[in-house]
């Protein structure tokens, strides 16, 4: 007999966690019924379980049991002399029992983000920067810049949940004014050209310093190619706002000649704003549990990623530890991979030995040595995560029932 009900489901694969979404779930298959973004809802619904998906544990590409996986693991665990350990994202539990399971196993650990992490750390153990959340964007911010190219890809409703939410305390929806600054595609402008609020400005990444040294009305320098109209708009803006917002995600400027002075010179400029007005910044973090990674490595080693594990205690280096780099340059002899989130295709190194611990959509570009089907937070298994803005963490509860492990209760027994 068909079984079907309406569940409230927190998205985990962004990194806003939309909690206002309705799934209805019929027979382990769920389809999202109240959501308008098509992007959005193509990319929870992947997530459901077709003939591609691998429910059963894997031993060298043939089916096994849970137990002899488990056991299997333990064995190539044993005998490596290095381990690698990349994180692609899962929730909190996971993130404590892997750091349990690198201290014991001296492995060390990564996240596949990590490079962008460091980009918004230097800023803070530098300089620091002025920080807000989603919800001051959303109740009180008037005048909101947003930087990048991409952000509106990987953050799909950051307009309909902050930027122009339906209900705001304090600031009308048509009252702001948001500047996207940079080099946003076609397709993401189209879908914002029926809002007079929003001006575009086209702009090489490179050359956001420059124009925010010409909208400083004490410089009076203009060497970003931007007309004189634009940029006395964005100062009359900026001049008249109860409460500017400064929005970027890192991986943006990957390409950029600078990414950090790129950034510097954004939360700089913030800061110098609250000499006379108030604002704020608002990094947006990766989609693949960047945020929960971050905090929850950092509350149980003090270094929020690139650590390694040393007879019970910890050690960090930026470069000795970078994961990805061990793998690639054959420099560990077994690399474990932790994914309940990414889609993204897992480059295996078939020259060491590799053991994955995937939801059942992990593909890969060859199969690893062993691999365990486990849950994903907020589908398959409750769950906890941290939002972008570090500030709230949301419980995320299960649509369906697979009867999947969890990663915590696989890398627990591997520990």
């Amino acid at each position: 007999m068909e079984k079907k009900n309406t569940k409230e489901f927190t998205c985990p694969f962004c990194s806003l966690l939309c909690d206002d979404i309705n799934v209805v779930s019929t027979n382990n298959k769920y389809r999202v019924v109240n959501l308008k973004n098509k992007q959005c809802l193509k990319k929870i619904e992947s997530y459901n379980i077709d003939k591609n998906s691998y429910l059963l544990p894997k031993i060298f590409r043939k089916t096994s049991t849970l137990t002899n996986a488990i056991n299997n693991s333990k064995k190539l665990i044993k005998k490596a002399n290095e381990i690698g350990i990349l994180n692609l994202g899962s929730d909190m539990s996971a993130i404590r029992s892997l750091i349990n399971l690198s201290s014991q196993i001296n492995a060390s650990v990564d996240h596949v983000n990590s490079r962008f992490f460091f980009t918004n750390m230097n800023i803070i153990q530098r300089s620091g920067y002025m920080a807000t959340s989603l919800m001051e964007v959303k109740n009180r911010s008037d005048v909101i810049l947003i930087f990048g190219n991409k952000i509106m890809e990987k953050s799909a409703r950051l307009f309909e949940r902050a930027i122009f939410p339906n209900s705001s305390l304090f600031v009308k929806k048509n009252k702001k004014k948001v500047f996207l600054i940079g080099e946003f595609p076609e397709r993401e402008l189209k879908l914002l050209k029926n809002k007079p609020q929003i001006t575009n400005i086209k702009l090489k990444l490179d050359l956001i310093p420059q124009l925010l040294k010409a909208i400083d009305p004490h410089k009076d320098i203009n060497e970003s190619r931007i007309s004189k109209k634009i940029i006395n708009k964005l100062q009359l803006a900026i001049k008249n706002s109860a409460y500017a917002t400064a929005i970027w995600s890192t991986s943006d400027f990957s390409k950029a000649d600078s990414s950090d002075f790129i950034i510097n010179s954004i939360s700089q400029f913030i800061c110098n704003l609250n000499i006379r007005n108030r604002a704020a910044c608002l990094p947006i973090s990766g989609n693949l549990g960047d945020a929960t990674s971050s905090q929850v490595t950092t509350w149980l080693t003090g270094f929020p990623t690139r650590i390694k594990g040393v007879d019970g205690f910890f050690k960090h280096d930026r470069e000795a530890y970078d994961v990805s780099n061990l793998i690639n340059n054959n420099e560990v002899d077994l690399a474990i991979y932790l994914n309940c989130l990414s889609l993204e295709k897992i480059q295996i190194n078939k020259k060491i030995k590799n053991i994955v611990i995937g939801h059942p959509k992990t593909t890969f570009s060859s199969p690893p040595d062993i691999f365990i089907p486990v849950g994903i937070p907020g589908v398959d298994f409750q769950g906890v995560m941290y939002r972008t803005d570090n500030i709230i963490s949301l419980l995320l509860k299960s649509i369906r029932e697979l009867n999947l492990l969890t990663p915590k209760q696989v890398l627990d027994q591997l520990a």
